[in-house]
Formats: C-alpha cells, structure tokens, sequence
C-alpha cells in the first residue's frame, strides 16, 4: 500500500520564495487530521443619517488564513509513521525519539523564531501532498496533554495560525494581471537586472533594450536599487 504524503514545512529568506533556506525545516510526527481555512471580505458599512439601508460598498479583500494542529509526542510509543490521523500507534519495544521540547523547537525554528541577517522569522511554504501554503506564521498555541513524574511534557498539541503573504509579483501571477497587454511600474531591488525584470513583466527577456529605451536608460547594466521602471504594454513597444 502506498504512504500518506506527511506534512512539512520548507524555509525561505521573504516572501518572494527564491531563497530557499531548508525543504524540509520541519516534517511532522503525525499528519494533522485536517485544516482550515479564514477567508474575510470587508465592506464599508457606514449609514447615511436618516436611511433605512446601508449601501454596502467593497474595501478589500485581506489575506486568507491557515489554521492547522500537530501533534508533539515524546512518550516514546507513538511511531513515527505515515498515517494521517493524529493516533497512538502502541509499539511492544520503544524506539528512539525526540522529546516534545526538541520538536517544539524544531518547528519553532523554522517557523517563528526571529532571524538577525533578515530581521523577521522566515517565510513558509507548508505542502501537503498536493496541497501548498505559503506564508508565515502569526499564531501558535501548545496545549500540553500528558507529563512525566518529574514534570516533562511527554505529549502536546500544537495549534498554529499562518497568514498568507506573497510578493507583489505572485499576487500579480495568482490574479493573472500580469498579461503583457497591461502597463506595469516596478521598484528596482537589489539584485534585480533589466532583462530579469523584464523576463517576469512579459515573459520573455528579450524587450529589455525596448524598456531600456521607454526609460531613458543609458546603461541598462547599472540598475540603481529604489528606482522606479515603467513597462508599457507589448504591443506599444516600438
């Protein structure tokens, strides 16, 4: 029989999922038994003095959010296996494991421990079979469900709260607004160079001597960080 796809989490330096850091920085014990999702749309609800209705009119739509649990077990007779239930798989032998505190530090780890060179925890992207989140975590609550006789959690349940958050230029491809029939303005960044920009722009580096020009760019090659570059539509590029 085929294994169930376990739950793991992969590390990335920001949001914009091109630095990975480590694919596997946390892989669960136990599969979750599901997820949820929070997904909010806000209208501006304010009434006019002396109406009997409310003209409800879109602001925006905010991030959607995941909620998941794990399952922490130190107890040494819960197996790390490939089912996708949040179960005691009781062994005659015990096996080698780590304690609770060594998973919970584990995942902590790769989800919110704060990061000096970028100044933040990283960016996630928790996969799940055929499933993918990417965001970051804003939430996690241990609730610790079993002790030892001097006092170690030997077993807890982690409920843990991500937000979604990508760069500019995925939500442009999640909302397919980057079709080259639009005008695009872009900040230059660090690292970034004409021919790549362009490349995510239109799909094809090739225009970049064009865009150069719409730009005014005497050396394309020297990209100043903070910048700002316009990339008109593809088909008024002369």
């Amino acid at each position: 029989m085929g294994q169930f796809a376990k739950v793991k989490i992969g590390t990335y330096e920001n949001n914009g999922y091109e630095n990975l850091i480590d694919s596997d920085a946390f892989v669960a014990l136990i599969n979750p038994t599901g997820f949820s999702f929070t997904r909010k749309i806000e209208y501006n609800t304010t009434q006019e003095p002396g109406a009997s209705g409310t003209n409800s009119k879109y602001v925006k739509t905010p991030a959607q959010s995941l909620q998941l649990e794990f399952l922490f077990d130190g107890t040494g007779v819960t197996e790390e296996n490939s089912g996708n239930k949040l179960i005691n798989v009781i062994k005659k032998k015990k096996f080698k494991h780590d304690t609770v505190t060594e998973q919970l530090n584990r995942f902590y780890a790769a989800t919110g421990d704060f990061r000096g060179p970028i100044h933040k925890p990283y960016n996630v992207i928790i996969i799940w079979g055929k499933f993918e989140f990417k965001g970051a975590l804003t939430e996690f609550t241990v609730d610790y469900k079993m002790f030892n006789k001097d006092g170690t959690p030997l077993r807890a349940i982690g409920k843990a709260t991500f937000v979604e958050g990508i760069s500019p230029e995925l939500i442009a491809q999640k909302e397919k607004k980057t079709s080259p029939d639009l005008t695009h303005k872009r900040i230059i960044k660090d690292g970034d160079t004409l021919p790549l920009m362009t490349k995510r722009i239109y799909g094809d580096s090739k225009y970049y001597l064009e865009v150069a020009k719409v730009n005014n760019l005497i050396n394309f090659r020297q990209l100043v960080p903070g910048d700002e570059l316009y990339f008109p539509p593809i088909e008024k590029i002369s």
